[in-house]
């Protein structure tokens, strides 16, 4: 008996997009960080390591209330899971281009704010206006 794969409009909405693959990413860095296994983890969460696995592969999507759950359980604010996803301009370059922008230099401030030393953040102020001084 013949199948046919199911391509409904919700079928699709349910599969893992960019967005669950780079939240995973995020997730196994955070656990890492926290020389978390994935076993310890998931008693943390009353889950299986599998379904730990599967979020980290972006193989599954995780729910706003179960990515609640994991930010608390890695001391992590929910923002930090979609840092530095990057959103690709519209065609038209609006709203997301702005949006996009708006990102970037919230993470160059972040950057210049974790330097350090003088002389390198004489360098950073230099590139910088190098680069404020020839926009491209």
């Amino acid at each position: 008996m013949a199948t046919r794969e199911d391509t409904s409009p919700a079928h699709e909405a349910r599969k893992p997009t960019d967005a669950d693959r780079f939240v995973g990413q995020r997730l196994r860095q955070g656990r890492r960080e926290l020389g978390l296994t994935q076993e310890a983890l998931a008693t943390l969460l009353g889950v299986t390591f599998q379904q730990i696995q599967k979020y980290e592969a972006g193989h599954s999507r995780m729910s706003a209330g179960r990515l609640l759950e994991i930010a608390v359980a890695l001391g992590k604010p929910i923002g930090w899971f979609y840092e530095p996803f990057e959103i690709a301009p519209n065609a038209d370059g609006g709203r997301g281009h702005d949006l996009q922008a708006h990102d970037l230099k919230r993470d160059a401030r972040r950057l210049v704010e974790e330097i350090g030393d003088i002389p390198s953040l004489q360098a950073a102020v230099r590139v910088l206006e190098a680069l404020a001084l020839n926009p491209r």
